[in-house]
């Protein structure tokens, strides 16, 4: 087989979950030719996993998430409302019913096998704020049953594990631009060093991303990025270390209900032009904005002897930022301590007003005025309408900032010691310590008649908080081989210990314990023959109670607080994979028992209006427990020596167990899709690569009640690129270019949210690409 003929098989690998019962999906690289290859590596697992390929990085411009690679797995369920997954504040990932969202956090991320930091919107941050799409190796799901190892407060159910590429073995330098709709636009520089000592080798990377807004005629985002990787190989021993930066500002997009988008499935219902109302105004697309930067660091070292692996990995990570809202109104404050620049430090809101006269004296609406507006949110008092009020009368707004930052540094530490050849023997740590800030302040908008704009100096400072977590995880496993069967059990546990802190001094600190019981794991794989295999798998998952629970002020106070436990949840797999030269299969079926199930329900919900002073964003609530049962499965096949096609198949009914004051049981779980559908026709040769895909996504209930039945809809993406690396410019070694259309057929459609409220997913955007290697 030719290296192109080998590019043309592996990289069509659609699921490497099939390719686990013998090797799982690794690095891929480029040779002296300048053709890439992937390599993969001996890895067998007792659970659910599957692994991105590089078709699936195909059908994905290079500028979109990597979030966005691994929706065609099965049992996944991934929505980015913004062009290039650009609103961390719609982003949704689904896994057999546990969601990652607004509203919970329930599946785990790694980078490198090391933790992102929870995944919520509020100081969290997901896997696309550490790696761009050029830098990413493959990302590894584990759907119920993640490794023993897996770092994860969140972890219920599984894992993603997304991987960063190695440097390459020779110098090479990569520039890459971007352009597509929405003025959408990138530039990607990479340099690689070679071989710069005996073994080592590193890359330097960049990136900066620009798009409007893909709704309207306002808003956009901004991405800068920034990473960096070395490794060293010597002997027994690789050394590993990665830093990565990423500065971005997110223009966000609304909720809206289901009878609004049936009404009109184009409009978010966010505006693009100031009127000079308030009320108006506090939709105005530019003032809904998400700002974050991160910084994350990670040396590794790995040890790999005759008998004896060991890995050791400590990390630090930093994430500043914002989240912005435009309250129509000015908050009258009293209480609190005023500062020497006048901002007022705690204190409580002793009303609001939305009109003032020239002194800037607060002004009430005419006496028996009923005129009210029509937009947003139904339009609100008469206290809100300019026509209730005399002439000349002054709108005034706030411009609303929340403040996020946190620090972590922890560790992971493993060792697998192996006796004889049939058993071995593992145990390790993770332990973390994460210092959280979380404060609120109010600016006034300098002149609502004209723009947004607003005063530095805030005049009120809402509440300033600060949070710790510490964490201890430690696990030990044994894995034993008789001939053809493989079989493992281990246990894990979860110390964890939360700490608030009243940065004004005014309320107490309050500590909450969210300790784990031993959680057990266990594991088999026969090999019925050389290409088939059978395995079984059981786990109990846990998430802990993250500080969220204790953020609001009532918390300081709430007597449930202190008997609320972690998230558990009891996973089972069993099923089959088949592997040979040309096809892989695969077929899983699941049952999941989750319980102690805590849901946060926002109390400023976008589709009724936002409640701005309300401090924790909405309450957490326990809804009780849920049951999962399904089937995944997936097929892949080389054929006609070029050709691909693969399609995945996910069948999922998740259902509540208990009757709560949101939720009855036996309803099916708000916004878990029970029915997905994936295929892929793919083309590969001589450097000329093409394909469509289709993913299509059944009914699902909304809400908690199952009253709002959300409609199907089906996805199609196409691709097309071409590779020259024959030096047909002096001085450049490869020139690729592609052209990537997302949504070809323009479907409109719903796709993540929180329950009762939903994101449009995105339109169609076409995407050209144009990359040089020298």
């Amino acid at each position: 087989m030719t290296k192109k003929m080998l590019l043309g098989a592996c990289s069509l690998v659609a699921v490497s979950a099939v390719a686990h019962s013998e090797e799982t999906a690794a690095d891929a690289y480029v040779d002296d030719a300048g053709v890439e290859e992937i390599v993969v590596s001996a890895e067998k697992t007792t659970f659910a996993n599957n692994a991105t390929d590089s078709i699936m990085k195909d059908q994905e411009p290079d500028a979109a998430s990597v979030l966005s690679v691994i929706d065609n797995l099965p049992g996944i369920f991934v929505s980015e409302g913004g062009t290039f997954g650009s609103d961390d504040w719609s982003t949704t990932l689904s896994i057999r019913g546990f969601t990652v969202s607004l509203s919970e956090q329930q599946v785990g991320m790694t980078i490198d096998g090391l933790p992102n930091g929870n995944s919520n919107y509020g100081g969290g941050a997901k896997a696309n704020r550490y790696i761009d799409s050029e830098n990413l190796a493959r990302a590894v799901v584990s759907q119920g049953t993640a490794d023993i190892a897996s770092p994860s407060h969140e972890a219920l159910g599984g894992t993603i594990d997304f991987v960063t590429s190695n440097p390459f073995e020779e110098q090479r330098f990569w520039a890459s631009l971007s352009v597509g709709e929405n003025n959408a636009q990138r530039y990607f520089f990479r340099y690689d060093t070679g071989e710069i000592a005996s073994g080592t080798r590193a890359y330097l990377s960049y990136s900066n991303t620009t798009n409007d807004a893909w709704i309207g005629d306002a808003g956009g985002t901004t991405r800068d990025h920034f990473a960096a990787k070395i490794v060293s190989e010597q002997d027994e021993w690789t050394f590993t270390g990665r830093l990565s930066w990423d500065d971005t500002h997110e223009n966000n997009y609304q909720r809206i209900s289901l009878a609004q988008f049936e009404e009109d499935p184009d409009w978010d219902r966010l505006t693009d032009t100031i009127t000079g109302i308030p009320y108006v105004d506090q939709v105005y697309r530019p003032g809904w904005g998400t700002l974050r930067e991160n910084w994350f660091a990670y040396v590794k070292a790995e040890y790999e002897g005759d008998s004896f692996d060991f890995t050791v990995a400590p990390y630090y990570h930093k994430n500043e930022g914002r989240g912005d809202w435009i309250p129509p109104y000015l908050v009258a404050v009293t209480g609190g301590d005023e500062q020497p620049n006048g901002t007022i430090f705690g204190g409580s809101a002793a009303g609001s007003y939305t009109y003032t006269d020239s002194n800037g004296t607060p002004l009430a609406p005419i006496e028996g005025c009923t005129a009210t507006l029509t937009f947003p949110y139904g339009g609100g008092a008469p206290a809100n309408n300019p026509a209730c009020y005399q002439t000349g009368a002054i709108p005034v707004g706030s411009y609303r900032h929340t403040h996020y930052a946190k620090t972590r540094i922890g560790a992971t530490a493993d060792a697998a010691y192996r006796i004889g050849e049939m058993n071995t023997l593992r145990a390790g740590i993770w332990w973390e310590r994460s210092d959280r800030d979380e404060s609120r302040d109010w600016h006034k908008v300098i002149d609502s008649m004209v723009g947004i704009e607003f005063d530095e100096t805030a005049y009120w400072r809402q509440y300033d908080r600060n949070f710790i977590t510490d964490t201890f995880m430690a696990y030990a496993e044994d894995t034993f081989e008789i001939g053809d069967l493989t079989l493992r059990g281990g246990v894990k546990k979860f110390f964890v210990d939360l700490e608030r802190n009243d940065n004004f001094g005014n309320e107490a600190t309050q500590s909450l314990e969210s300790n784990s019981d031993i959680l057990l794991s266990a594991g088999a794989i026969y090999n019925l023959t050389d290409d088939l295999e059978v395995f079984a798998g059981f786990s109990q998952n846990f998430a802990a109670i993250k500080d969220g629970i204790i953020e609001g002020q009532a918390s300081a106070t709430n007597p449930n607080i202190p008997d609320l436990e972690g998230e558990t949840a009891d996973n089972y797999d069993i099923g089959f994979r088949f592997s040979n030269d040309w096809l892989r299969a695969t077929l899983t079926g699941y049952y999941i028992k989750f319980n102690n199930r805590i849901t946060f329900v926002s109390e400023g919900d976008p589709i009724g209006g936002i409640d701005y002073l309300e401090e924790g964003e909405g309450t957490y609530l326990n809804v009780g427990g849920i049951k999962s049962k399904g089937v995944e499965a997936s097929i892949s096949a080389d054929f006609a020596d070029y050709w691909n096609i693969y399609s995945s198949l996910t069948i999922n009914s998740s259902e509540y167990t208990e009757t709560t004051a949101e939720v009855i049981e036996g309803n099916k779980v708000a916004l878990a899709p029970e029915f997905q559908l994936v295929g892929t026709l793919s083309y590969f040769k001589d450097g000329v690569r093409a394909g469509v895909s289709a993913k299509h996504v059944g009914e699902r209930y909304g809400d908690f009640a199952n009253t709002q039945e959300m409609p199907s809809f089906t996805l199609v993406d196409a691709w097309v690129g071409y590779t020259v690396d024959e030096n047909v410019i002096p001085g450049i070694q490869t020139i690729d270019v592609s052209l990537n259309v997302t949504n070809l057929t323009n479907k409109n459609y719903l796709g993540g949210g929180t329950p009762g409220s939903y994101f449009i997913g995105a339109d169609r955007q076409v995407t050209a690409n144009l990359t040089l290697k020298f």
